[in-house]
């Protein structure tokens, strides 16, 4: 069968499923491989926007919206005596070379760059990171320079996004084989509290189309940007459920 084809009806149906567990180990793998494309897709776009938009902003701010500045011995330096925030759509940046702001106050933007007194600072989803511009010996940078470097940074951003998503990519493999081999073993528990003969091998094989359902369905929310409650329970919730009603579907083993 189609692997399009096996791919729609582990949405909906436990016979299906259970029928592919006579299938080669290499068909199945591929399965996985391609249900992992398949759940990465809004994160892969998510980030290839944020990126570009992104980079767009901060050369846009930095080149005609933040006060001049310069970065010497270590320290920002700049005519301007209050701190400076510009927001834009997807980032807010901060300049202080006053020294006013600290580090915790920052953590109230959700995502945003801060160039501050004696340390540069990365936000992303809250969080922050910062970086003492002590750490590259020697730095001295202005506006001109940084935009220089965002220019150049822009031109390489379809490579350093293939990267990335690349690395996504291989991560969440690794992770979701690791997860059809736990829920392989549950498969397993399953079949002898139903009296089902399943081996390993045919466990596993069954798994793996088994999370369909809740792969897919954590991919639609994520590209309706929907918050799911409990989302981790909710997953294995599902994929149990499935894995139990295919293994109903198998014959149970002959009484002796």
């Amino acid at each position: 069968m189609n692997i399009f084809k096996q791919l729609y009806r582990s949405l909906y149906s436990p016979k299906d499923i259970a029928s592919y567990r006579f299938q080669g180990i290499g068909k199945t793998i591929l399965y996985v491989f391609l249900l992992v494309l398949v759940s990465i897709l809004p994160a892969a776009y998510n980030l290839a926007i944020f990126s570009s938009s992104a980079i767009e902003e901060s050369i846009s701010a930095v080149e005609s919206e933040l006060p001049s500045f310069s970065i010497e011995d270590g320290a920002l330096v700049s005519d301007s005596q209050e701190p400076v925030t510009v927001r834009k759509e997807y980032l807010t940046f901060v300049m202080d070379s006053t020294g006013s702001i600290s580090l915790s106050e920052l953590s109230a933007a959700n995502d945003a760059v801060a160039l501050l007194k004696d340390e540069f600072a990365l936000v992303i989803a809250g969080q922050v990171q910062s970086y003492p511009y002590s750490m590259l010996d020697g730095l001295e940078a202005d506006n001109e320079e940084i935009v220089s470097f965002l220019e150049t940074l822009d031109s390489l951003k379809g490579i350093i996004l293939f990267v990335f998503i690349l690395i996504l990519y291989l991560f969440s493999a690794g992770m979701t084989f690791i997860k059809v081999s736990i829920f392989a073993l549950i498969a397993r528990l399953f079949a002898n509290a139903l009296f089902t003969k399943l081996p390993y091998r045919q466990a596993w094989r069954i798994t793996a189309y088994s999370i369909t359902l809740s792969t897919i369905f954590f991919t639609v929310m994520e590209m309706l940007n929907t918050f799911v409650p409990a989302s981790f329970f909710l997953d294995w919730i599902v994929t149990s459920i499935v894995l139990y009603l295919t293994i109903k579907e198998m014959p149970k083993k002959k009484k002796t």
